[in-house]
């Protein structure tokens, strides 16, 4: 099970891809820690099921 969790990592330039953010935008989101991430020594790391759901909460609703 722990392993499917590390299988779950992206890297800085992944995680930039994945939400097709710039790096700038994406480091001064890290660094106002506005987006889940891990700090290992200089790399910067992140769960792709963390970003996910970091994703769902910045959904509208839309009124009727």
């Amino acid at each position: 099970m722990a392993e499917e969790k590390n299988m779950d990592l992206l890297t800085f330039k992944q995680a930039c891809e994945y939400l097709g953010y710039s790096r700038t935008f994406m480091y001064k989101l890290c660094k106002e820690k506005k987006i889940p991430h891990v700090n290992l020594g200089r790399r910067l790391l992140f769960r792709k099921s963390d970003l996910f759901d970091w994703l769902g909460t910045m959904v509208c609703e839309v009124g009727a």
